[in-house]
């Protein structure tokens, strides 16, 4: 069966339709949790105890993590927060900040600032065979900065520095990647909905890729388009985001019920 991981980037500068986005996100991210608390318990706990004897235990994540806070220190930000690395490293230099290469991650840059401000929230999909654990959640955190316009607004993803052997990732107060998730036979269709969802509406710059760039946008995107047209902006937004949750609820109630008898995909 298929597996792939989807990167997103994208930027949103105005701050009522980061504010906006986020919480109709919210209702999405309690349907998944509700899913994860329900359907995984037994499994999760078992999960969690070989976790533990194979090495030092890790503090577990929330299933949803509401992100609001000032952040400083060394703060280091990948050019996976971009579509095009060209783009970041003109942008970067032309705000007069240092660019080197990604110690990690070949024809990348990093950039790094003192202080700058995260907002959002990235929650855990439900999956469940679990297949993917900690890289199965989407994120929505936006940075805000004063120091580069370019980067106000960019959707990013905190990654745990300690998981990395560059040291100038390791010892880094704080990571800033390009979002991604890793998806196995589920979900895949209806992550270009969802992405497709947040493009039309909220992030006009918004990219992701599967298989292929922005899989299946122009065809939603007509769908949005009729929609808006027919109930106007604001009702087209709400209507299509309950179809995305209802999708979701279907694709979760299908695959819940395949798990015990057909075990992992």
């Amino acid at each position: 069966m298929s597996s792939v991981v989807v990167g997103w980037t994208g930027r949103c500068p105005d701050p009522r339709d980061r504010a906006r986005l986020v919480s109709h996100l919210q209702r999405l991210a309690e349907v998944s949790d509700s899913y994860l608390r329900t359907r995984l318990p037994e499994r999760s706990i078992v999960s969690n105890r070989i976790k533990e004897l194979r090495g030092k235990p890790r503090p577990a994540r929330a299933n949803i993590e509401h992100v609001n806070q000032a952040i400083s220190g060394r703060i280091v930000i990948s050019s996976s927060i971009v579509q095009d690395q060209n783009t970041f490293l003109a942008a970067a230099r032309e705000a007069g900040l240092p660019t080197v290469d990604h110690p990690e991650i070949d024809r990348a840059s990093i950039t790094w600032l003192k202080h700058a401000r995260l907002s959002g929230i990235d929650f855990r999909l439900f999956d469940p065979n679990e297949l993917h654990p900690g890289a199965d959640r989407l994120s929505f955190v936006f940075l805000e900065t004063k120091a580069a316009s370019f980067l106000d607004g960019r959707l990013v993803q905190v990654d745990r520095g300690e998981d990395h052997d560059a040291g100038v990732i390791r010892d880094a107060s704080f990571y800033l990647g390009g979002p991604n998730v890793h998806l196995h036979s589920y979900l895949e269709d209806w992550i270009d909905l969802l992405f497709s969802w947040v493009k039309y509406f909220f992030v006009g710059d918004l990219w992701w890729r599967r298989f292929e760039d922005m899989q299946g946008y122009e065809d939603y995107r007509e769908v949005f388009s009729d929609v808006q047209s027919t109930m106007g902006t604001e009702r087209a937004e709400q209507a299509t985001f309950d179809a995305i949750v209802a999708t979701f609820t279907q694709h979760a109630e299908h695959w819940s019920g395949k798990v015990p008898a057909a075990g992992n995909r």
